[in-house]
């Protein structure tokens, strides 16, 4: 239901917020005092009956959205006036009741009371088809829009879909139609991104390996050797950037729960763990047993190793 206010400024921006929420492919039934009329003879006995601008945005979303009156289809009268002054001398009809086509109107009726100085409308309709489901929600990532020659050209792309909205019947069916563009368009834009960082990387790789090849063979070409090197070396950067991310929202998402085989088993109903062979090749039962070989393993498994200093150099300068 819809109470706009009396003043015009207020009203405006008050139809404006409206006007949004009509985009939708749901039955709409929207009614209410709007303060404003939606015919140029939508009052009598009135010096101010002309069209401003909250009557034309009035008549422009209710037919965008492919409203249709229900109040002016009564035929009980020439304008089916809602509301008059005290004496008369003004009538309007300002009280209206919009909704969709499939709506099939019942009984209808629209009576003087005592005290307010609107009639009461009474109205029976009968949904003649389903609610329209849709495929649900789906989220954007916004890193996206960072993306300039992305966004570029989206915008290029919204405004062919947007001169398609005279071919659909209404605005909401319009915006459904385009929510499929945007849901099929950001996803093609990063698989099409995907594929072009992974050709750069692979051409990286050749060059660094053909590069190698003619260093070997006395060749000096050690400034585009350090400039391709320092290029991989940013994908490398990239990429553990994301494996940590991943790693870390996997991590959040499972509650912090390890997952690793053995404390699967030991909090597993179906399969008790209790007995485990030794780094010497002796079988432990019970569980303190069971959780040493456990400890000694990780322990060994995260402990430092040593390593020959000049053979990593080596290896970090080559890769």
């Amino acid at each position: 239901m819809s109470m706009p206010p009396p003043e015009k400024n207020e009203r405006l921006k008050m139809f404006r917020v409206l006007r949004m929420q009509l985009v939708t492919s749901r039955t709409i039934l929207m009614g209410g005092d709007f303060n404003c009329t939606v015919e140029l003879d939508g009052r009598t006995g009135s010096d101010s009956a002309g069209m401003d601008v909250t009557f034309r945005l009035l008549v422009g979303m209710t037919s965008e959205a492919s409203l249709w009156d229900v109040i002016g289809s009564m035929g009980l009268n020439a304008r089916n006036y809602s509301w008059s002054n005290p004496d008369g001398s003004v009538c309007s009809r300002i009280d209206f009741l919009f909704t969709f086509p499939t709506v099939k109107p019942g009984q209808s009726s629209m009576v003087a009371v005592h005290f307010p100085d609107h009639r009461t409308v009474s109205f029976e309709g009968e949904l003649t088809g389903k609610f329209p489901t849709g495929p649900g929600t789906w989220k954007l990532n916004c890193s996206l829009l960072e993306n300039e020659e992305l966004v570029a050209n989206l915008r290029v792309a919204y405004v062919e879909w947007r001169d398609m909205r005279d071919l659909f019947h209404s605005t909401g069916k319009w915006w459904e139609w385009v929510k499929d563009r945007f849901q099929s368009f950001f996803p093609d834009a990063t698989r099409a991104a995907a594929l072009e960082k992974k050709s750069d990387f692979r051409q990286l790789q050749s060059k660094l390996q053909h590069l190698f090849e003619l260093e070997l063979r006395g060749w000096d070409e050690d400034d585009i050797l350090e400039e391709t090197r320092k290029g991989l070396a940013e994908r490398f950067r990239e990429e553990s950037r994301k494996i940590i991310f991943q790693t870390r929202t996997e991590n959040v998402e499972k509650d912090g729960k390890c997952n690793s085989f053995f404390f699967k088993k030991l909090h597993s109903a179906h399969t008790l763990l209790v007995e485990l062979w030794d780094s010497e090749g002796n079988l432990q039962r019970g569980k303190e047993h069971v959780m040493r070989v456990i400890t000694d393993f990780y322990g060994e498994l995260y402990s430092p190793k040593s390593s020959e200093r000049s053979q990593v150099d080596s290896f970090l300068k080559g890769i």
